[in-house]
């Protein structure tokens, strides 16, 4: 790679040269340049501070951003394909419609950063911090999102198919109308969470937390939430049609209108929910607790199956 300067990129800049690929620019000090439309890529920018800079239609394509400062920084529609950006600072970064589709991004700092219609699919941001992140209508289709945070981040919308979730952070995430469709969320938190009209679809939501979660009209049909913590938990309208439930609580949760049909509801906690107007032929309640005398003879009514004595 050849080596050149803050002050040279500038000069060549001016002079309208864009074209920067395959350079050394190791912890280059560019903060608050006006660069759209440049080349880096296959660049290393490894350190570099870019923070403030406005990067807005540029090729990153196959470029090392590990640890680089991008604070603030003007990413629309760039494209970073295949890039690598391993503890990046990324802080209220906007990559609106950029294209991150296999980009390396695990344990970047991507606090409140908008990433609305951005391409991810197949992107990797395990171990990444989006507490506040603006995610709507964008594409992280099998993603891996492995013990990432997006507490209070904004995924309404989202193309989340297939997606791997393991240990993450979701509290107080909004994720309506979200397809999760075949999604990896087993022991995710997802307290407090909005998934309205959310897909989840043969979902694995295993000991997932729910607690409080808003999931109303939620497509959970063939999921798996086997030992997950319904409590408080929204499900009105919800269809959990041959949902398995085993071992899951569902302490005081609205399961008002669900659909309970074929569902396993083997050993759950029943204690002060609801199943008002709900649908539950052939649902299983072997050793099902908490469930009151006058439930339980609706449930019989009802078709369901394996009602506790």
């Amino acid at each position: 790679m050849n080596i050149i300067n803050a002050s040279d990129i500038l000069k060549r800049y001016a002079e309208q040269e864009r074209n920067f690929q395959n350079l050394n620019l190791s912890r280059v000090d560019l903060k608050g340049a006006d660069l759209n439309g440049i080349d880096y890529s296959h660049t290393n920018l490894n350190s570099a501070d870019l923070s403030y800079t406005n990067l807005s239609g540029t090729n990153l394509m196959w470029t090392d951003l590990n640890r680089a400062n991008l604070r603030q920084a003007n990413l629309t529609q760039a494209c970073l394909l295949y890039s690598s950006l391993f503890w990046t600072d990324l802080q209220k970064v906007t990559l609106l419609n950029a294209n991150l589709s296999n980009a390396l991004l695990n344990h970047a700092n991507l606090t409140s950063a908008c990433l609305k219609g951005a391409n991810l699919t197949e992107a990797s941001l395990e171990g990444a911090c989006l507490v506040q992140a603006i995610l709507s209508q964008a594409n992280l289709l099998k993603a891996n999102l492995k013990g990432a945070d997006f507490t209070g981040a904004n995924l309404d919308e989202a193309n989340l198919r297939q997606t791997n979730w393991e240990g993450a952070i979701l509290s107080q995430a909004s994720l309506q109308r979200a397809d999760l469709e075949e999604s990896q969320l087993n022991e995710t938190i997802l307290k407090r969470a909005d998934l309205t009209e959310a897909d989840l679809v043969g979902a694995d939501l295993r000991y997932a937390d729910l607690t409080e979660a808003i999931l109303c009209r939620v497509a959970l049909e063939l999921a798996n939430l086997v030992g997950a913590d319904l409590s408080r938990a929204n499900l009105k309208g919800a269809s959990l049609f041959q949902a398995d439930l085993e071992g899951a609580v569902l302490r005081d949760t609205n399961l008002v209108e669900t659909d309970l049909r074929h569902a396993n509801l083997k050993d759950t906690q029943l204690m002060g929910s609801d199943f008002s107007g709900s649908r539950v032929k052939r649902a299983c309640f072997t050793d099902a607790q908490g469930l009151t005398g006058q439930q339980k003879q609706w449930l019989r009514t009802n078709g369901a199956l394996n009602i506790p004595t």
